[in-house]
């Protein structure tokens, strides 16, 4: 009975072990994936923008030139 139990405490640490070793994983992609949008969305110069705004911005510099 001794054995059993000693080996079920190693089963349910090591199970215990795996499950915080994937949720610390899983915790630091997700911060890294963040990161990594939070500094390449700056770079994206006005060159890549929706139609819709594009064509915003030129109707409101002909709007205003026109006067």
């Amino acid at each position: 009975m001794d054995t059993f139990m000693s080996e079920a405490i190693v089963l349910e640490a090591a199970l215990i072990s795996v499950l915080l070793a994937l949720l610390l994983t899983s915790l630091a992609l997700r911060g890294l994936f963040w990161l990594m949008s939070a500094l390449i969305r700056p770079i994206i110069g006005p060159a890549v923008q929706p139609i819709r705004v594009a064509a915003s911005q030129l109707q409101g510099t002909r709007r205003r030139n026109a006067a």
